[in-house]
């Protein structure tokens, strides 16, 4: 039986903790979602939906269950797949202002000069004679700076993995904004609403006690004081997660803009300067 969906981005920069923070308050959703039938159930369960009475058990994973699972598994994906390409789009960039100093020309003729020798081609005109050897003639990429060459070899080309294309998939920058991830941002914000502890309280009718540890190491039993200060400061941590959250999204969104229309080294310095600035966004 798999016990999670939502899986912990491991890195240290602070777009990752904020990920997974936003994540953490999503575990009463998670558990709730996550099949526990064993497959000659599901197969029960896939007869009794496709059948013309079909069981509140069916209907309930089939139209409920299922879709939150799948939801579920898109956030995870999504939040998995921003950060590495904010990542890998900064790395490249820092590459290129530090082993081109912001010359574009150089580097498209240069990556181009690589990808042909490594990889090859059927252009003709990509080659030349470089004199022989004791194997015979020798051939060597030709040298090309026109723009309709180096267009396919350009930064722009490079980085266009990493933004949301026509046909692009997954998650890129730019590819969602705040108002996607709603219906999460809601459940987040109202975490302390889905507390276990409630729940276990009204199943069970009775008030269970929660215990913290003094400054003795002992453990003593929490006040009603203590607990509900405890809820606010959570609920004020989970808003703000939200609004880092959103944050990060729309600043996501305007480097997306940058780069559409980015034709300069200026332009790219200002592409990465706002992609530092997702990735280190303030922690919650």
């Amino acid at each position: 039986m798999r016990y999670k969906v939502l899986t912990n981005i491991k890195a240290e920069d602070n777009l990752a903790q904020l990920f997974n923070a936003y994540q953490r308050q999503l575990h009463t959703l998670e558990c709730l979602s996550l099949p526990n039938e064993s497959m000659g159930d599901y197969q029960a369960l896939l007869r009794s939906v496709a059948s013309d009475a079909p069981s509140e058990s069916a209907q309930h994973v089939f139209n409920h269950a299922v879709p939150r699972f799948y939801a579920l598994q898109v956030l995870s994906n999504s939040l998995t797949d921003l950060h590495k390409n904010i990542g890998w789009c900064i790395k490249a960039l820092t590459e290129f202002f530090d082993q081109y100093d912001g010359d574009l020309t150089r580097y498209a003729i240069e990556t181009r000069l690589k990808v042909v020798d490594e990889f090859g081609s059927d252009d003709e005109t990509d080659w030349e004679e470089d004199g022989f050897d004791e194997k015979g003639q020798k051939w060597k990429v030709t040298y090309k700076d026109d723009e309709k060459t180096l267009k396919r070899y350009s930064l722009h080309a490079d980085l266009e993995q990493y933004f949301k294309q026509e046909n692009s998939c997954g998650e890129k920058i730019g590819s969602s904004h705040p108002e996607d991830f709603a219906y999460f941002s809601t459940l987040v914000e109202n975490a302390t609403d889905f507390n276990s502890m409630k729940f276990l309280r009204q199943a069970f009718d009775a008030e269970l006690p929660l215990y913290r540890q003094n400054e003795a190491g002992d453990m003593v039993q929490q006040s009603l004081g203590d607990e509900v200060e405890n809820e606010l400061n959570e609920a004020l941590r989970n808003e703000s997660i939200v609004g880092y959250f959103n944050t990060v999204l729309e600043l996501a969104r305007q480097a997306a803009i940058t780069f559409v229309f980015a034709t300069t080294a200026d332009d790219y310095r200002k592409l990465l300067t706002q992609l530092q600035a997702v990735r280190d966004v303030c922690p919650s």
